[in-house]
C-alpha cells in the first residue's frame, strides 16, 4: 500500500512544486532548471560511475569482492533514474545520492534492514515441537564393528 501511495504522492507533489516555482520565476526558467539539473547530474554521474567501476575492476584484479563498489553502482543508477525524472524533489534526491558519504550511509542502512529481515526469516516456526539440532553420519556395513566416534566440542 505504501509504494502505491508514493507512486501517487511524488508526482502530485512535483506538480505542486512546478506550479509554485513557475509562479515565482516563470515557465522557461523552471524548465531550464529541470533540464540543467538533468544534464549536470548526468555529467557527475558519468564521472563517478566510471570511477566506481574502475575501483570494482581493481578489487576483482586483487581477488577481492567488489560488493561495496557494485552496491555503490546501484546507488548511482538510482541517482540517474531520479535525475532523469522531471521534478525538483526527485532531482534533489538524485543529486544527494551523488555524494559518496550520503550514498554509503544509505547503503549501510539498507543492508542493516536486509540483514534484520534475513535474521527474522532465519527463525522457523516449529509449531510448538522441540527441535534438536545435531550431526549424523551414515554408517555402512564396514563401520558396524567400530566404536562410535567421541563427541566433539564442549560435551554439552
Amino acid at each position: 500500500m505504501v509504494p502505491f501511495l508514493l507512486l501517487l504522492a511524488v508526482p502530485a507533489g512535483e506538480i505542486v512544486v512546478f506550479i509554485e516555482v513557475g509562479g515565482i520565476v516563470g515557465t522557461w526558467p523552471t524548465i531550464g532548471a529541470i533540464l540543467g539539473t538533468a544534464f549536470a547530474g548526468g555529467a557527475l554521474l558519468r564521472r563517478q560511475g566510471l570511477r566506481t567501476l574502475a575501483l570494482a575492476r581493481r578489487q576483482l584484479a586483487a581477488r577481492r569482492s567488489p560488493a561495496v563498489e557494485l552496491a555503490e553502482c546501484a546507488g548511482l543508477a538510482l541517482s540517474a533514474v531520479l535525475l532523469l525524472l522531471p521534478g525538483f524533489f526527485t532531482d534533489a534526491l538524485g543529486i544527494a545520492l551523488l555524494f559518496p558519504p550520503l550514498r554509503r550511509a544509505l547503503l549501510r542502512a539498507a543492508l542493516a534492514r536486509v540483514a534484520a529481515g534475513a535474521r527474522r526469516g532465519a527463525t522457523r516456526d516449529t509449531g510448538g515441537a522441540t527441535v534438536i539440532d545435531g550431526e549424523y553420519r551414515v554408517l555402512d556395513e564396514a563401520d558396524e564393528g567400530r566404536a562410535a566416534p567421541a563427541p566433539q566440542g564442549d560435551g554439552r
